[in-house]
C-alpha cells in the first residue's frame, strides 16, 4: 500500500498496481511461501489495500476484518496523508473462472495472460468477468482489460526466425502449466499440453518449442511487419481488450525504426 501510494504520487496518478497469485508450484517451490485459498487471499489483499488507502485519503478509521488480514491500527507516523486525486487502480492477473470473476467484483482491471486466443477472451475470460461485474452492480466500463501479445515482426528474415523461436519457447513453457489448461481445452490442444507438461518435468526445455504447431502459433501470436502489426492487432482485439503491449525481447536502442513504425500505425488507428 505504501509503495503504490508513493509511486502514484511520484507519477502524478499514472501508476497502476498489479497483483497476482501465480501458481502453486512457484509459490511453494520457487518463492517458499504457503499456498492457501488464492482467490480469497487475493480478494482480501485488494480489499485491505483499499481500506488503507481510504484511511489515508479520507481519514476513515482503519478497520478491515478478513480471514487472512485483520487491520485496525493506523498511527500518524505511518499515514502518508491524501494524494488529492483518484486512488491507484488495481489490476490482477487472471486466467480461470474464479479469478476472472474477482476482477469484475473488486478490481479496476485485469492483466490477462499472454497465453490466450480470441476464442478464449470472447467465450471464457470476458463472460466470467462480466458475471462478476453483474453480481456487484458494475458495468464493463468499470474495468480495464490489458494483455501482452506475442508478436513476430517479419521485416527481416533472420530476426523474424529468432522472434518466432522465442515465441514458440514462451508458448511451450506456458502451455506446460496445468493451471493454464483452459486455453488448450477450448481448442482441442490438450494432448500437446499434457506432452509439454511431461517434457517440462524431464527438463526438456530446448525440445518443447518443436511441439508448437503452425495452428497454435497462428491462434496465439501475430506475425507481420512492424507497420502491419497495429492493424492486425486492431482486427483481433477490437471490442475485447483496452490496453496491450508487445510480448517480445526489448533492448533499448534496438529496432527503433520498427518501434516507430508500430507507434505510427497505432496512431493512425485513432
Amino acid at each position: 500500500a505504501h509503495i503504490a501510494w508513493d509511486l502514484a504520487r511520484f507519477s502524478n496518478g499514472r501508476f497502476i498496481l498489479g497483483l497476482g497469485a501465480q501458481v502453486r508450484a512457484h509459490n511453494e517451490r520457487r518463492l517458499g511461501v504457503k499456498w492457501e485459498k488464492p482467490v480469497r487471499k487475493l480478494r482480501e489483499t485488494v480489499e485491505a489495500i483499499h481500506a488503507i488507502w481510504d484511511c489515508w485519503e479520507n481519514g476513515t478509521p482503519l478497520d478491515y476484518q478478513g480471514e487472512f488480514f485483520q487491520l485496525n491500527l493506523m498511527t500518524p507516523f505511518f499515514s502518508t496523508g491524501p494524494l488529492g486525486f483518484q486512488r491507484p487502480p488495481i489490476y490482477i492477473s487472471a486466467v480461470n473462472k474464479m479469478m476472472l470473476k474477482l476482477v469484475g467484483k473488486r478490481c479496476d482491471g485485469a492483466h490477462l495472460h499472454a497465453l490466450h486466443t480470441r476464442k478464449y477472451l470472447a467465450e471464457f475470460a470476458i463472460p466470467h468477468i462480466e458475471e462478476g461485474l453483474a453480481q456487484e452492480g458494475r458495468s464493463r466500463a468499470d474495468v480495464t482489460l490489458a494483455t501482452g501479445v506475442f508478436v513476430i515482426p517479419t521485416d527481416d528474415v533472420k530476426p523474424a526466425a529468432e522472434h518466432e523461436q522465442f515465441v514458440k519457447q514462451q508458448i511451450s513453457f506456458y502451455m506446460s502449466t496445468p493451471a493454464y489448461r483452459i486455453v488448450t481445452e477450448l481448442h482441442g490442444w490438450e494432448e500437446t499440453a499434457f506432452k509439454l507438461s511431461k517434457m517440462a518435468r524431464r527438463g526438456e526445455w530446448d525440445e518443447m518449442p518443436k511441439q508448437i504447431t503452425d495452428e497454435i502459433l497462428d491462434e496465439i501470436a501475430l506475425s507481420g511487419t512492424w507497420a502491419e502489426l497495429p492493424q492486425k492487432i486492431h482486427h483481433r482485439y477490437e471490442g475485447l481488450i483496452d490496453r496491450l503491449s508487445y510480448y517480445m525481447p526489448f533492448v533499448p536502442g534496438e529496432n527503433d525504426e520498427g518501434w516507430r513504425a508500430s507507434i505510427d500505425g497505432f496512431a493512425a488507428l485513432r
